[in-house]
């Protein structure tokens, strides 16, 4: 690693695989700015982080990654505390009901898009005339949590799905135009988790024929542990690697779906 630490920006980091990945990274020495849209998780998260990390080491944001206002605060208030810039990792998502396009609700799809793909696009935005300058020899790094719905055409809705495979043409896209410019895009595609908030998704039901395609499609399903995912976010923050790695698209599913 650096000398220097480098600066880290989270999404949706009060929970789960975020909380997960912010805390892998605190304990390799990154800086970290962990975010959330639920103010009373990121409290508790920012609680019991602040009893291990100091707050040179730690920042806490609330932000809401579909407002392009509350984007560009977040990430400039991130790389004002810290003094830079060097790595996004976009986190932040939603997960649809199930639904298959003749039965997704409008709102729905549009919600699910501007969260997980929209979201994604505004955070390396605006994210990316710092990451230009940032003064680390492995250059910047974007970090894009996608899934296996990335790659499989049914193992959730059709509005999760879409939103997923476009996070890896940003990865890819990015990937192509920044990487001779020193910043580089890497996706990772982890499959099912437990420890996640895929359980807020279906408080008010799911699509129940929906769910039962993508059972029949995949009867076998093999959870990956999420501080696995998190340690391999971290390993691509270390010098070099993200640069090595740009552009891939990365599974850790324990091959579910086969391979």
């Amino acid at each position: 690693m650096s000398l220097s630490p480098k600066a880290v920006l989270v999404t949706g980091s009060a929970s789960g695989l975020g909380l997960s990945i912010a805390k892998s990274l605190l304990a390799n020495g990154f800086l970290v700015t962990i975010s959330d849209i639920n103010p009373s998780r990121l409290a508790a998260a920012k609680a019991d982080l602040s009893t291990i990390y100091p707050p040179e080491h730690l920042l806490a944001l609330e932000a809401n990654v579909a407002s392009e206002d509350s984007v560009k605060a977040l990430v400039d208030q991130s790389a004002a505390h810290f003094g830079h810039l060097d790595i996004v990792i976009n986190n932040a998502g939603i997960m649809d009901k199930f639904d298959p396009a003749g039965d997704c609700d409008t709102k729905m799809w549009d919600g699910i898009l501007a969260v997980n793909l929209t979201g994604a696009f505004l955070i390396t935005k605006h994210a990316l005339p710092h990451l230009l300058q940032a003064t680390q020899p492995s250059g910047g790094l974007i970090i894009n949590i996608g899934s296996t719905a990335s790659f499989s055409g049914l193992t959730a809705g059709v509005a999760y799905t879409a939103s997923k495979h476009g996070l890896v043409a940003l990865t890819k896209h990015t990937a192509g135009f920044y990487g001779p410019k020193g910043v580089y895009s890497v996706a990772l595609m982890p499959g099912g988790m437990n420890e996640t908030n895929i359980s807020d998704a279906f408080a008010a039901g799911m699509n129940v024929e929906g769910f039962k395609a993508v059972k029949e499609a995949h009867p076998k399903m093999n959870n990956v542990p999420v501080d696995h995912v998190a340690r391999y976010a971290a390993f691509l923050c270390e010098d070099g690697i993200g640069q090595s790695a740009n552009g891939s698209c990365i599974t850790l599913t324990g091959n579910w779906p086969e391979a």
